[in-house]
């Protein structure tokens, strides 16, 4: 499941399917700017409807969201959160819809116990005909 399909489900713990990011600066007191943006994450947005969600992906394990994405940077705000991160810290997010994401990677990983124990390659990324 992807973070709109939990926002309607309205539970997480059926999510699987994560980006890794890493925070890369803290500039101000409420913002954090992280190592993903629109080339790992899209741009979509999810506004209407059941599916709705507040921000463009959710920080694993918070109710936190992202609030813009760059081509290669995520914006955060939150003050808490950014108040208990470091630059070099990575976090998690649950993207808003997993289907273009999976598309925009050359690699799944396969994760047990914080440990990668697989590496997959998404063999039909890019192909539309």
């Amino acid at each position: 499941m992807d973070a709109s399909q939990a926002q309607a489900y309205g539970d997480y713990s059926m999510n699987a399917a994560s980006i890794l990011t890493t925070v890369i600066s803290r500039p101000t007191a409420d913002r954090i700017i992280t190592d993903v943006g629109a080339k790992g994450l899209t741009q979509q947005r999810r506004t209407e409807g059941f599916t709705a969600t507040p921000g463009l992906g959710r920080i694993k394990g918070t109710e936190v969201w992202i609030k813009g994405v760059y081509d290669e940077h995520a914006i955060i705000y939150d003050r808490a959160l950014r108040d208990a991160v470091r630059v070099g810290d990575r976090l998690e997010i649950y993207p808003n819809h997993i289907c273009p994401v999976v598309n925009l990677h050359e690699f799944a990983y396969l994760v047990s116990g914080g440990e990668v124990v697989e590496k997959i390659p998404v063999l039909c990324r890019g192909k539309l005909q």
